[in-house]
């Protein structure tokens, strides 16, 4: 069981097992306390990473998880650049602070707003209706504009079918005229035979066309009184539509404005939120505290002895040459 979390710590940090193996007691505590310090980021991040995936891009269980994972392995990443650091390395050391108060500004909020969320949502009903008030003119003022355009439309396609209608009613049936030609033989005295065209004049009643373009009409009017009926709906529900268009879409930078109302109005709530991002900040600079002790463990000094003799090595084979 002791190799086996010695191992797992290993994988963790980055050390050699095989060197530790070698070690002393001392190496081994030092390594527990680097695989401590990352298992509880792990946790922590992974949670932030599950959660925030799920709130704010709508993600599902499993790309949840995987986003999760995600997270994890940077912050391991971003460990191991320390860690795994021979010597004293104080530009490292200034980086990996930046990040860690980064990294701890942004746990922090996205923590804050899982678990101000009831307050959040109560602060989202004043900004939804500051939203609403502003936007609410442009809305009503573009569905205004379509229902003037489809009544002007229907009065003329109404005003049409009156003229069209008085004109069947004078007219319900027009002639259409039509000419046909016969030729018939005729002897003329001299004996010779000619062909004389015979004219025929026809009127075939038929029904007035114009009927066909007021029954056109009509369904183009039945569909504009529809379009048109819609459109007032919309209108007698255009603010309560906006209002649930904006509760359905839950943006974090909108979340995080709301979460800096509440931390601007309550001081309880600002002291909660000072002191779970000194935690963050604390627990984020952990592994740099660890790293930077001036008490180093035969481990560490059996790599910077064999960096050392490489060095050594390398200087000499250069001389020689």
């Amino acid at each position: 069981m002791r190799d086996w979390w010695i191992k797992l710590g290993c994988f963790l940090t980055g050390w050699n097992y095989d060197i530790l193996k070698n070690c002393t007691e001392a190496s081994r505590k030092k390594l527990k306390k680097y695989t401590s310090a990352i298992l509880i980021l792990i946790i922590i991040w992974s949670f932030v990473g599950f959660s925030f995936a799920q709130t704010y891009l709508q993600a599902g269980t499993i790309k949840s998880v995987c986003i999760a994972v995600i997270f994890v392995i940077i912050v391991i990443q971003i460990e191991r650049q320390i860690i795994l650091n021979v010597g004293k390395n104080g530009w490292s050391n200034t980086a990996r602070i930046i990040i860690a108060i980064i990294m701890a500004l942004l746990g922090s909020v996205i923590l804050d707003q899982i678990i101000f969320k009831d307050d959040i949502e109560k602060e989202k009903i004043a900004i939804i209706d500051e939203q609403v008030n502003s936007q609410i003119g442009d809305r009503t003022r573009i569905i205004s504009e379509k229902i003037k355009e489809l009544r002007n439309s229907i009065d003329s396609i109404e005003l049409r079918n009156q003229e069209l209608n008085k004109e069947i009613a004078s007219r319900p049936v027009i002639y259409m005229k039509s000419r046909s030609v016969t030729h018939v033989v005729l002897r003329n005295d001299d004996g010779t035979i000619t062909n004389e065209p015979q004219y025929t004049f026809n009127e075939t009643p038929i029904e007035n066309p114009r009927k066909k373009e007021v029954e056109m009409n009509e369904k183009l009017l039945e569909s504009q009184r529809k379009s048109l009926q819609e459109y007032n709906d919309k209108m007698l529900s255009v603010e309560s539509d906006l209002r649930n268009e904006l509760k359905a879409k839950k943006g974090f930078l909108e979340e995080l404005n709301a979460m800096i109302k509440i931390l601007s109005k309550s001081f309880v709530a600002l002291i909660f939120y000072l002191i779970l991002l000194l935690f963050f900040i604390f627990l984020e600079l952990f592994v740099v505290f660890s790293k930077t002790d001036k008490t180093q463990s035969d481990y560490d000094l059996i790599m910077e002895h064999q960096l050392n003799q490489k060095k050594l090595m390398l200087e000499k084979l250069v001389s020689d040459s």
